[in-house]
């Protein structure tokens, strides 16, 4: 073999096992790394129509668990113990509890043990995702037991040191949502999809999930990994007919089990007047 021939073979032979490895540790850190490592954002949001008696109201989002992928006890434990810490007046969850259609009683008794932990000085609410519609009665009864409210397309008014409430609302869809609304109240409004935020009107703040970031996020571009009911609305942050649109980052997988520049996280929001 003519030796410009083999030096360029081991060029390409170097090249080749460059790339694989290459991919190898890629997968290893999006697969290992990318999908632990639970991180706490924290969120002031400054409304002047927000009464004064709420300044400071604390309101911790999580959602996506899709427990059973690549999130187990060991996580939800992490997650349960990062909630309580911050001591939310407030707990929300917005859905997409398990990852599987087959849930067994094992499974449905430690979600419920956990849940059952986490502590809000004045309520815990949940909204019913994709996958929660798969195993509502489940999810309901989970909810029940661990002293969650569901908010399916209800509302409810929260007060607190005050005579004015903070009306809640939680949506499972946006048909016939106007009856929900009351323009004299402060409205934070829950739901599982961001994309419904197009068909939400009288709403200060609303959160959601289901995007989960994107899943795959690329330095400068964002996630870039778009589904049914997040196509248009994938990142954390948007402001849609003059409502501010918050959006978890969630804390599992969906799919497949792979996270990339987009870490599990919890967020908490501190509400202002000014």
């Amino acid at each position: 073999m003519d030796k410009k021939v083999k030096i360029k073979t081991r060029k390409g032979v170097k090249i080749l096992l460059f790339f694989i490895l290459f991919l190898v540790l890629f997968f290893l850190y999006a697969r290992y790394i990318n999908t632990n490592g639970l991180i706490v954002q924290e969120i002031g949001v400054i409304d002047e129509t927000l009464d004064s008696a709420y300044n400071g109201f604390k309101i911790v989002h999580f959602s996506d668990l899709h427990y059973g992928r690549t999130t187990l006890e060991n996580d939800l434990s992490k997650v349960v113990e990062e909630i309580n810490l911050l001591k939310p007046d407030v707990i929300v969850f917005t859905g997409d509890l398990f990852d599987y259609d087959s849930i067994s009683e094992k499974e449905i008794s430690l979600i419920t043990k956990y849940f059952k932990q986490l502590e809000a000085r004045l309520f815990k609410f949940a909204v019913i995702g994709d996958y929660d519609q798969k195993y509502l009665d489940v999810y309901q009864t989970i909810l029940n037991d661990s002293n969650f409210i569901l908010l399916d397309n209800t509302s409810k008014l929260v007060y607190d040191n005050s005579n004015i409430p903070i009306n809640f609302v939680g949506l499972t869809n946006t048909q016939e949502i106007n009856s929900l609304y009351d323009t004299n109240y402060f409205t934070i409004t829950f739901v599982h999809k961001p994309d419904s935020i197009s068909d939400i009107q009288g709403s200060n703040l609303v959160l959601a999930g289901h995007s989960l970031g994107g899943q795959i996020k690329i330095p400068f571009v964002g996630g870039i990994i778009k589904k049914d009911g997040a196509e248009k609305y994938i990142d954390s942050y948007y402001e849609v007919n003059h409502q501010k649109l918050y959006i978890s980052n969630g804390i599992g997988t969906e799919n497949f089990s792979l996270r990339l520049f987009n870490k599990p996280s919890i967020t908490l929001y501190r509400l202002y007047n000014y």
